[in-house]
C-alpha cells in the first residue's frame, strides 16, 4: 500500500466532456475515494456514464506520477469510442489492424507477415529510441504505435494487446492504475489469446522448409506431427475428443527435444544467408515464424494442461480428424489446445492495487472473482432508467428447449412463431432483434422469415456480422437475427432500431463438448454455479441491447422455459419490475405493442 496522498477523484472528472456530474457517478467516485490503493468493482448499468468515472480514476492515478494509466476495453470499437471522447488517450491495437510496410504491393495486416523473422526491415522501430533500422524509413506503424503507448501516461488499448504486452514482455514496467471495461469478459478474451490449434498441414509445411535448409530440427517436428497423428487417428472421427495426460505428456516431451533460442537462431541464419527467401516463401515462414515464436508457449499451455501436486490442470487439449478431405479442404488432424481457469494470469497482469474493474453484468461477486480473478471491493449501483419503459416477458406457453426435454419439432414450432410475430410487429413499423445460439437456428430462422415474408438481414454468403448490423441500422430489413456469440453483446441498437428483442434460449454448452467435460472434471462443485452464472450474464446481455439511455424503449421475450430457474432472480432489483413471467405469448405480445405505441 502506498501513504501518498491521493488527489481528488471528483477534480479529476472530465468536466468540460461532462458538465454535470450524475448521481451514481457521485456515488461510484465516493466509494473509491473510500479505497484509494486497493481493487474496485463496480456493477454500473448501462447509462451510467462509466467511461467518465473511469477516465476520473485514471486521471487521477496519473497525478501522482507513478507510472502508466491503463484504460483496457475487450474490442476495438470500444477503443476508438474512448479515443473519441478523450483524444489525451494513445490508443494502440494488435498486429491485425495495422498495415505492412515491408509487403507494400500486397496490402496486408502486421498478423499475416512473419514479422518477428524479418529482422532486415527498415521499418521496424526500435522500442528504446524510437528510431527506424533504416534512417529516413517510414516507420512501421504498428512498431510506432507500440514505442508511443509505451511511454504515454494514458493508454488506452483492447485486452488482446494489453495481454501480450505484459505476459510476454512487460511492456509496462510501471502501472499507475488500469481500468478493466466490460470486466466481465476478460477472462474469456485471455482464454482466446492463450488457445492454439496445430493442424498436420501447418506443421508438414514448416518441416518441409526445414528439410530445404538443412535445420536438424525437422526431424523432431516431423516426430511430433507422427504423434500427433498417430493420437489422433485413436479418437472417433469429426468427434472433438479429450486427450488424456498421459497422451499429453507423450507430445510434450517430444517438444522439450527442442531448444526455442537455438531454433530461433538456426532460422535467422537462414534467411541472413538466403537459405530462406522472405517474400517468395511468406506463407510458409509466416507458419514456421508461428512455431519458432510460439514454441515456448505451446510448451507452456500444454505444460498447464497437466495436472501438478498442487494444482488441478489450467487448460485441457482436445483432437480430431476427417476421414478424408473434400474438395479444397487442406486440414485432416488438428490438435486444439483451449485455456480455460485464466484467473492466475490475470491476477499477474494486473496491478495488485489500483485496479478499477467495472461491467454493467457482474452479477454475483464471487464467483466473477473466482472467473476473473479479479478480488476487491464491491458496489453495485441502480439504473437510471425508469422500469416502466420497458419489459422482460417469460411467457407461460413457450416450450422448454432443453435438448433433453423438447421434441423434434419444437424448435421449428417455436422459431416460426417469432418470425410470425416480427411480421405483425413490422406492419405497426416495429423491427425486432432475434439472438439464437446456433447457426442451425439461425439459418432456420432465416428460411421460416422468407416462408413468412418478413424482411429479414443476417450475416453469411460473404457478409460479415459487422455488415449486416450496419445494414440494419441504416434501415434495411425489418428483422436481424445473429448468434449469441455475434448479437448478444457488444451491439447497440437504441432509439427504437430495435426496440423488440427475442431470445430463443440459454447457452448452456453440450455434455459431449471438451469444453464442457473439463470443467465438470476442473471445477467440480463449483461448475454449476459458474455454468450459470454465465447464462445469467448472457441473458442480461441481451436484454441490453436495446436499452441504452433514458430515452429509449424496449421489450424482450425469453422464449425457452430454461430461463424459468434463474431469469428473475439474476435480474437487478429496479429491473424485477418490468418482469412479466405469468402471461401467455400473445398477452406478452399485446402489451408489447401498447408500451412501444
Amino acid at each position: 500500500m502506498e501513504h501518498q496522498k491521493q488527489p481528488s477523484i471528483r477534480s479529476s472528472f472530465p468536466r468540460a466532456t461532462y458538465p454535470v456530474i450524475r448521481e451514481n457517478q457521485v456515488t461510484a467516485l465516493t466509494f473509491i475515494e473510500k479505497h484509494p490503493d486497493e481493487i474496485n468493482i463496480l456493477e454500473l448499468p448501462t447509462g451510467t456514464g462509466k467511461t467518465a468515472v473511469g477516465y476520473a480514476y485514471l486521471n487521477m492515478r496519473m497525478k501522482l506520477g507513478n507510472g502508466s494509466c491503463i484504460y483496457m476495453a475487450p474490442t476495438k470499437a470500444l477503443v476508438e469510442q474512448v479515443s473519441r471522447m478523450h483524444p489525451e488517450f494513445t490508443s494502440v491495437y494488435g498486429r491485425s489492424e495495422y498495415e505492412c510496410l515491408y509487403y507494400p504491393d500486397e496490402k496486408l495486416k502486421a498478423d499475416e507477415i512473419p514479422c518477428l523473422q524479418l529482422m532486415d526491415c527498415p521499418h521496424r522501430v526500435d522500442q528504446e529510441t524510437g528510431e527506424t533500422m533504416e534512417e529516413g524509413a517510414e516507420p512501421c506503424p504498428y512498431y510506432a504505435a507500440k514505442f508511443r503507448a509505451r511511454r504515454s501516461q494514458l493508454v488506452v488499448c483492447t485486452v488482446a494487446f494489453y495481454f501480450f504486452a505484459q505476459w510476454y514482455q512487460q511492456l509496462w514496467e510501471k502501472l499507475a492504475g488500469v481500468v478493466v471495461d466490460e470486466a466481465h469478459d476478460i477472462a474469456k478474451a485471455i482464454r482466446q489469446c492463450l488457445s492454439f490449434d496445430i493442424t498436420d498441414y501447418s506443421l508438414s509445411r514448416s518441416v518441409a522448409l526445414l528439410k530445404e535448409i538443412g535445420v536438424e530440427e525437422a526431424a523432431i517436428l516431423q516426430k511430433f506431427l507422427n504423434r500427433m497423428i498417430y493420437l489422433v487417428k485413436r479418437k472417433p472421427p469429426h468427434k472433438p475428443t479429450l486427450l488424456d495426460d498421459e497422451e499429453v505428456e507423450k507430445l510434450l516431451a517430444i517438444l522439450r527435444e527442442v531448444d526455442p533460442k537455438t531454433f530461433t537462431e538456426k532460422i535467422a541464419l537462414a534467411i541472413k544467408d538466403g537459405r530462406i527467401d522472405p517474400k517468395k516463401d511468406r506463407e510458409t515462414l509466416l507458419k514456421l515464424d508461428g512455431i519458432v515464436r510460439n514454441l515456448s508457449r505451446y510448451m507452456r499451455q500444454l505444460e498447464f494442461s497437466l495436472p501438478i501436486e498442487n494444482r488441478n490442470p489450467l487448460n485441457f487439449v482436445y483432437a480430431f480428424y476427417r476421414e478424408e478431405l473434400i474438395g479444397q479442404e487442406k486440414v485432416q488432424y488438428r490438435l486444439v489446445v483451449r485455456a480455460f481457469y485464466v484467473a492466475p494470469v490475470i491476477k499477474r497482469i494486473l496491478p495488485k492495487c489500483h485496479t478499477l474493474a467495472y461491467s454493467a453484468t457482474i452479477g454475483n461477486p464471487e464467483i466473477f472473482s473466482y472467473d476473473t480473478g479479479i478480488d476487491g471491493n464491491f458496489l453495485s449501483l441502480p439504473s437510471p432508467f425508469a422500469a416502466e419503459k420497458t419489459r422482460v416477458f417469460l411467457p407461460i406457453d413457450t416450450p422448454n428447449l432443453a435438448v433433453k426435454e423438447r421434441s423434434r419439432q419444437e424448435p421449428t414450432k417455436v422459431l416460426r412463431r417469432i418470425a410470425k410475430t416480427c411480421y405483425r410487429f413490422a406492419k405497426n413499423g416495429i423491427r425486432s432483434l432475434v439472438v439464437v445460439e446456433s447457426n442451425i437456428e439461425r439459418d432456420k430462422f432465416v428460411l421460416l422469415c422468407g416462408e413468412e415474408g418478413v424482411n429479414v438481414i443476417s450475416y453469411g454468403n460473404g457478409i460479415a456480422p459487422k455488415e449486416a448490423i450496419t445494414k440494419f441500422k441504416q434501415g434495411e430489413g425489418d428483422v436481424l437475427v445473429g448468434t449469441s456469440a455475434n448479437y448478444g453483446e457488444g451491439i447497440d441498437l437504441p432509439r427504437q432500431l430495435a426496440p423488440v428483442i427475442f431470445f430463443l434460449r440459454p447457452g448452456y454448452p453440450s455434455p459431449e463438448d471438451p469444453s464442457t467435460k473439463f470443467q465438470e472434471r476442473r471445477f467440480r462443485k463449483m461448475f454449476w454455479p459458474l455454468t450459470n452464472w454465465r447464462v445469467m450474464l448472457e441473458a442480461l446481455q441481451v436484454r441490453g441491447r436495446n436499452i441504452r439511455s433514458d430515452e429509449d424503449l424496449g421489450v424482450t421475450f425469453f422464449i425457452s422455459q430454461q430461463f424459468r430457474r434463474f431469469l428473475f432472480a439474476s435480474l437487478p432489483e429496479w429491473l424485477q419490475k418490468a418482469y412479466q413471467g405469468n402471461k401467455t405469448f400473445d398477452e406478452c405480445v399485446e402489451e408489447a405493442e401498447k408500451l412501444l405505441k
